[in-house]
């Protein structure tokens, strides 16, 4: 079986999750790192294994590297996924996938036009209970879908938003809670119950010293008589576990997301049921999570790369929730409903 030789670009928060990801992937390895702190970097390729690398593009040019896993600032997504392709390497970036569905496109583009496979990480697609509730709505358990909502009420302190220049600005991180912490929840919400029609919204600065929102509130509108709502801030001291609701005409489901369960109350046949599982949510602090949903994301990845499939979040999937994110913003900005 190929082994796969993934390249870390960015030793940031993320890169640890990444790196303990691929030793728990089989048949892959971690063989470089990129960064240009050099004492960070030899610090981490010392615990994680690899050989450190201050340029990404010397990265791009080695034939021994085979998946490029982006952990850069968040508008260095495209740039760096663009370069990837062109140099035949496998891409894997973190979300958000870019800063608008432009970019989002031109990933896309370059990857397909240079055969090589893109994923985009939405790890919270893949937790248990998250299958679980997919399989129950695809099977028509709740009947026809009326009505679903996200909640993300997370804190953030100050020393976050300082702890790098690009946080908290527009033109480097490309908004603020939504598109760095809310498109989690906003991500599982389109991929269990579908694309909106359109979007009415508005965004905050409520507390931080921040360019970009720290609050938000969407009202989404779907075909078939049906709404949905988005909230989402980081200024909810101390920060509380992310859920989902859904509801249909046989019965409704709440997805305690934050604390791992899952409740479901079903009408015709009767049946009420609930699952537990571990619990791994960054509400209060980015880093209070756990590898499994990464691991198990890698995994879909490689096993993608070697049978010639999509994987289970590509481009066109990690594309969706910035469409919805940019159509939040533009309602906001233009005070009006946005038809997508």
């Amino acid at each position: 079986m190929q082994r796969l030789r993934f390249a870390i670009i960015g030793i940031g928060n993320i890169a640890p999750i990444h790196a303990t990801a691929i030793k728990n992937t089989s048949n892959a390895e971690l063989v470089a790192v990129v960064t240009r702190n050099a004492e960070r970097g030899r610090a981490f390729v010392d615990q994680y294994g690899g050989k450190w690398f201050a340029d990404y593009h010397d990265v791009l040019a080695r034939d021994d590297v085979d998946v490029i896993a982006i952990c850069a600032p968040h508008h260095l997504h495209a740039p760096m996924t663009i370069d990837a392709a062109r140099a035949g390497k496998h891409v894997l970036v973190e979300k958000p996938m870019a800063l608008s569905t432009a970019a989002c496109d031109a990933m896309i583009i370059a990857c397909e036009h240079a055969a090589v496979t893109l994923s985009v990480i939405f790890q919270m697609r893949f937790d248990p209970l998250a299958q679980k509730l997919k399989s129950m709505i695809d099977a028509g358990k709740l009947g026809r879908l009326i009505w679903n909502s996200t909640t993300a009420l997370w804190y953030r302190t100050d020393e976050y938003y300082q702890s790098g220049p690009w946080r908290g600005q527009w033109a480097t991180e490309g908004g603020g809670v939504l598109i760095n912490q809310g498109i989690h929840v906003i991500d599982l919400m389109l991929y269990l119950t579908g694309m909106p029609t359109s979007i009415t919204a508005q965004t905050r600065t409520l507390h931080h010293q921040i360019e970009v929102e720290d609050g938000a509130l969407a009202i989404l509108e779907y075909p078939e008589n049906r709404l949905g709502l988005i909230q989402a801030t980081v200024a909810a001291y101390p920060g509380y576990p992310e859920r989902l609701e859904i509801a249909g005409t046989n019965g409704s489901v709440i997805y305690h997301r934050g604390q791992a369960r899952l409740e479901w109350h079903l009408n015709n046949p009767p049946e009420d049921g609930e699952e537990q599982a571990e619990i791994s949510s960054g509400a209060s602090a980015p880093m209070d999570i756990n590898a499994a949903g990464h691991t198990t994301q890698f995994r879909d990845f490689a096993a993608a790369i070697r049978e010639r499939r999509r994987p289970l979040v590509d481009g066109r999937e990690g594309r969706k929730s910035i469409t919805v994110i940019e159509a939040i913003y533009r309602s906001a900005r233009e005070n009006r409903r946005i038809d997508l």
